[in-house]
């Protein structure tokens, strides 16, 4: 019979748990918050009265990466595009234009929905990763294209394999932060242009430029909400994917209306409520 792992009554705040067999575990008494036990093997484990919620330093350690990933994604990007923006189709590096528009396109479009279309994460990972591939390595190459596009073609790969592979929130955050930048960074050239347009009386090709600046911000928007709620996630106690079957939560300071935020199952979740809210008529 393997030996019971015990855990009980001790700090193990932002402790990854994820994927290791941890049945029978007795983590009562402890303090849980901001730990991973995602895809756990975790049947009749006791977490009777322990602390669960948002780990302290798991949120600083989330902000350091979106402040991390947001300054160089800002900097590559706002660097290509002030090299840009006063290109016209007569332009010989016009190409080059319409190449980065579509990143940034595609990129910020991808990050925007791929939480709901999954599908799509694999998009979001590759432009990302191929965005700041491109500029910086670039820059090291000293401005070589081609060895720019080679290095996108690495970074991008290299993304794709590491998010599908680990499968963190810290690479998800990452991603929809380079990702935010590129569809900020398509709106501000959107609203330059139409600007432009403007001021020599293009109202009709203005108007378009207009709405795609809009449609960017209003993109934009929707992913600083999608960091917002990764890092919401990140931080806090997590059970996704793991198997609780049998496993006690007694005691434990957890808002039974919020029990999907923590992954775990609706049996648990229903269970918790009932002890929050008990029915008056119920027997007993």
């Amino acid at each position: 019979m393997a030996k019971v792992q015990k855990f009980s009554n001790r700090t193990l705040r932002n402790r990854s748990f994820r994927g290791q067999n941890l049945q029978q575990a007795n983590f009562s008494g402890s303090d849980l918050r901001g730990c991973n036990f995602d895809l756990a093997q975790l049947q009749g484990a006791n977490f009777d009265h322990s602390r669960v919620g948002y780990g302290p330093e798991s949120i600083l350690i989330g902000l350091f990466i979106i402040a991390d990933f947001g300054g160089l994604a800002f900097h590559a990007i706002s660097q290509m595009l002030f090299g840009v923006l006063g290109l016209t189709a007569a332009a010989a590096t016009y190409p080059y234009l319409i190449a980065l528009l579509s990143f940034l396109a595609s990129a910020g479009g991808s990050c925007a929905i791929c939480q709901r279309r999954r599908r799509l994460r694999p998009i979001a990972a590759l432009t990302t990763g191929a965005l700041l591939g491109f500029f910086y390595g670039g820059v090291m190459m000293e401005s070589d294209p081609q060895a720019a596009v080679i290095t996108a073609a690495i970074l991008g790969t290299l993304t794709v394999i590491v998010s599908y592979v680990t499968r963190t929130r810290l690479i998800t955050m990452a991603i929809y932060t380079v990702g935010g930048c590129a569809a900020y960074g398509f709106c501000f050239f959107s609203g330059t242009r139409a600007i432009g347009l403007l001021n020599v009386q293009q109202f009709l090709a203005a108007g378009g430029w207009s709405v795609l600046s809009l449609v960017f911000l209003g993109l934009t928007l929707r992913i600083i909400a999608n960091i917002l709620t990764e890092l919401k996630d990140f931080a806090h106690t997590s059970w996704r994917g793991a198997d609780v079957s049998n496993a006690s939560f007694d005691g434990i300071q957890l808002d039974p209306q919020k029990w999907a935020r923590y992954g775990l199952p609706p049996e648990i979740g229903r269970t918790l409520a009932d002890r929050e809210h008990p029915n008056p008529l119920s027997p007993g």
